[in-house]
């Protein structure tokens, strides 16, 4: 039987320096006073939020997150955690 040819693997490329590979992320939880995910004037909401009355939300428990698994925010809170009470 003759010799087989030995094969020997082809020389991976030399790739570049790696970089961190970049989340993106396209929502966030919203602001529990104007519901927007960037609140126009956060000054303003932060002053309304420390007069106002705030309790969990009874629908995630204060997650902030779907308890149904349709959307990752609750649809309550819109992902605050929390409601006016």
């Amino acid at each position: 039987m003759p010799a087989s040819a030995l094969i020997t693997p082809a020389a991976l490329p030399v790739l570049g320096p790696t970089r961190t590979p970049v989340r993106l992320v396209r929502g966030g939880r919203a602001c529990p006073i104007c519901g927007e995910r960037r609140c126009s004037n956060p000054t303003e909401c932060a002053n309304d939020y420390a007069n106002r009355s705030w309790g969990a939300c009874e629908e995630c428990g204060g997650s902030g997150y779907d308890t149904t698994g349709f959307d990752i925010w609750c649809p309550i809170c819109v992902g605050t955690g929390e409601v006016e009470v």
